[in-house]
């Protein structure tokens, strides 16, 4: 066995196939030759490292399932709608997320709220937070489902587990009191530990009546409305600015 073959298969007992792969392009250049050992072998991890620190990326976009993949440097701040650049970039610092604070997202339906709430989670994603999106109804559904088949208590401790959880259409459908509570056990299990981002149609002022309990309301709201940043945008719809933007391309044609 030649010493490069041999290298390549220790690299690979190693697990290291980035590496390998990076160590092979340099014995076919032979320019590689002029750098020093210590050069190469930082190339080599280098390549190693960055490939595993993607995958890792990779699998948590997955394991998030956010509605949209949004790319937080493709957030608009252009667009008049109540989010200047010095809030974004506080927002994108994620000070708060790392404090265990949340973010409450207001506004009108195609304000662009939810792309705000992925783009935040996408950023979390990046500096190695866990993130898990869900749909208010959806996660009620799923918590109905754990119950039924005995998976309820593995669930939520999972959840709770969780740097960051995005809750999408907060009170866009009704939330019955049983609905409320279930909520309110998720909540209290992210206090003082993990964060919420909450993207609701409704004005901070209505959330109160969107939870038919008044004590569970009470107890929801003081655990998320005191210790969060307030975000209530406003102004045109994306969507309308966006299909009117694209009718105005297909007109000049």
């Amino acid at each position: 066995m030649t010493s490069a073959n041999l290298i390549s298969s220790q690299l690979s007992e190693l697990s290291l196939r980035h590496a390998i792969k990076e160590y092979r392009r340099q014995v076919g250049d032979a320019s590689s030759a002029m750098l020093s050992f210590e050069d190469r072998l930082e190339l080599m991890l280098n390549v190693e490292l960055s490939e595993r620190h993607h995958r890792r990326i990779e699998r948590r976009i997955k394991e998030a399932k956010l509605r949209i993949r949004a790319m937080p440097e493709e957030i608009d701040t252009k667009s008049a709608r109540g989010l200047p650049q010095a809030l974004l970039s506080q927002l994108l610092s994620l000070s708060w997320l790392k404090n265990h604070h949340h973010v409450l997202l207001t506004g009108p339906t195609g304000i662009g709220k939810t792309y705000l709430g992925c783009g935040l989670a996408m950023a979390a994603i990046r500096a190695n937070f866990t993130v898990r999106y869900f749909k208010c109804s959806s996660l009620l559904e799923k918590i109905g489902t754990c119950r039924l088949d005995g998976s309820y208590r593995l669930f939520v401790t999972r959840l709770s587990r969780i740097d960051l959880l995005v809750l999408d259409d907060w009170g866009l459908s009704p939330i019955t009191v049983n609905g409320a509570r279930e909520l309110l056990d998720i909540i209290d299990d992210r206090v003082g530990t993990s964060s919420l981002v909450i993207c609701s149609q409704l004005p901070l002022s209505n959330w109160y009546q969107a939870l038919e309990e008044g004590t569970v309301a009470d107890a929801i709201l003081d655990r998320v409305i005191h210790n969060a940043i307030k975000v209530e945008l406003s102004g045109e719809s994306m969507r309308k600015i966006e299909s009117m933007g694209l009718q105005e391309s297909l007109d000049s044609i």
